[in-house]
């Protein structure tokens, strides 16, 4: 039989195992994603406060201890920042996801009901020695034991001694108010759905840590001055401390759950890719014989990519937000900024077939495949591999970067980082176009590249 002679009649026994390794590959990972060094800031103004003759800091005393724990420091780096001013202007560099502020009066109001129950108790307390002392001093008046002149000196000078230590003490003495400890939780979701949810999540645990902390720290010190609370006065001394959680550029319904940079590369990937081969075969097969006219018909093709992408862009980005009902902030910005993409991944398309030709495309179509799980996950929940040799030259994370930028973070266009690289895509594009059109070796039938 003919077809056992035929070497592709054997090419299936590995052509699929091969496809499956390099898929399993591509999206590798999403395989077992953790994270890993999550920015996380801790803005601590706590002052602390003096009790019963010892500093308490319950902020420094909290920053401390998870400074300590190896295994939460595998998982977060933590971000000291000094004030308030200094956390916003990180947020606006997304230095960061998250943020926990512990306020200057935090130890002051979390412990305000420890302190409360402890003022309350060492008076009553005082104020039952005072009485005991008045009975005592009328018992032997009565008795005939102290004349009435010197039990009146005794009153005065016990009337005095307690004037001079109410005045000694009356910072201790001074009504304290129940207030509890508020932390705040700062997340910026914009920046990364799935980092903002995982460390509000680890936030809050803090919080609860800091809740059961302060609450054992009071009931210490209660039992140390053998008082005794009241049920009803206990839920304050369990629950000092809340947390209150802010969520700075939100994601708004619509928005394909903070996804858009990798919902989006697709479309225009492949509209590029189409755009560029389209053009690559128009230029193939238009009979420029001269190194004039192939300079000239590259420079053509810079000018229809260009038009190419100001066209899908616009056309593209009124489907997506008319029909499909995606929310944009800004129209009008993001189109320019996919038109921007768009061209430059256009010519360096052309510009890598213009030497490759058509063996070029299945690069690109690898490079579609792994990309995809990597713009799904925040920079720390991949590999040290993706982190180090994939991310810093993948067009589609600078791409992803700017529509975030614009549509979650509610940014301006400007010529930032995104809008440079693809600057530079489309100038290395024109560049290498220019050069194989000029020194490369055509065919007199057809000014053909040779692939």
């Amino acid at each position: 039989m003919n077809i056992i002679k035929n070497k592709l009649f054997y090419l299936p026994l590995i052509a699929g195992s091969i496809l499956i390794w390099i898929m399993s590959l591509a999206f590798f990972p999403a395989f077992n994603p953790k994270p890993k060094d999550l920015p996380i800031a801790i803005v601590n103004m706590d002052k602390g406060l003096d009790i019963q003759g010892k500093d308490m800091n319950i902020g420094q005393t909290f920053t401390d201890n998870i400074k300590d724990n190896k295994d939460l420091n595998e998982t977060v780096d933590f971000i000291d920042v000094s004030n308030r001013e200094d956390l916003q202007e990180g947020f606006d560099n997304n230095d960061y996801y998250s943020a926990i502020v512990i306020p200057a009066n935090f130890t002051e109001n979390a412990t305000s009901a420890m302190r409360h129950e402890i003022q309350t108790a060492k008076k009553a307390e005082a104020k039952a020695q005072a009485q005991k002392a008045q009975a005592d001093l009328k018992a032997k008046v009565a008795s005939g034991a102290i004349p009435p002149q010197q039990a009146q000196k005794i009153a005065q000078d016990m009337q005095k001694k307690m004037k001079q230590m109410q005045k000694e003490n009356a910072d201790l003495l001074k009504p304290i108010t129940v207030k509890k400890g508020q932390l705040d939780v700062i997340i910026n979701q914009g920046a990364s759905s799935q980092a903002a949810t995982i460390s509000d999540n680890m936030l809050s645990g803090m919080g609860e840590n800091i809740n059961k902390m302060t609450s054992k720290q009071a009931v210490t010190q209660l039992g140390d001055n053998n008082i005794k609370v009241s049920a009803t006065d206990m839920d304050k001394l369990m629950n000092p401390v809340t947390v209150k959680h802010t969520t700075l550029n939100k994601i708004k319904d619509h928005q394909a759950n903070g996804m858009a940079g990798m919902l989006l590369f697709t479309p225009i990937w492949m509209g590029s890719l189409v755009t560029g081969v389209l053009l690559f075969f128009a230029f193939r097969t238009s009979g420029l014989v001269t190194q004039g006219e192939r300079l000239k018909a590259t420079f053509m093709q810079a000018l229809m990519a260009a038009l190419a992408a100001v066209v899908s862009s616009i056309l593209g980005v009124w489907f997506i937000t008319q029909v499909l009902d995606f929310y944009m902030p800004d129209i009008t910005q993001t189109t320019i900024f996919i038109a921007i993409s768009m061209f430059g991944f256009i010519m360096l398309i052309l510009g890598v077939m213009a030497w490759l030709g058509m063996k070029a495309i299945p690069l690109f179509v690898l490079l579609l495949f792994f990309s995809m799980q990597m713009l799904t996950l925040p920079k720390q929940m991949l590999s040290d591999f993706y982190q180090k040799y994939v991310l810093s030259w993948n067009p589609f994370n600078f791409y992803a970067d700017g529509l975030r930028e614009l549509i979650y973070l509610h940014k301006d266009l400007t010529l930032n980082t995104p809008v440079i690289v693809m600057i530079g895509f489309a100038s290395f594009g024109l560049a290498s176009a220019l050069l194989a059109a000029a020194v490369r070796k055509h065919s007199n039938k057809r000014a053909e590249v040779p692939a």
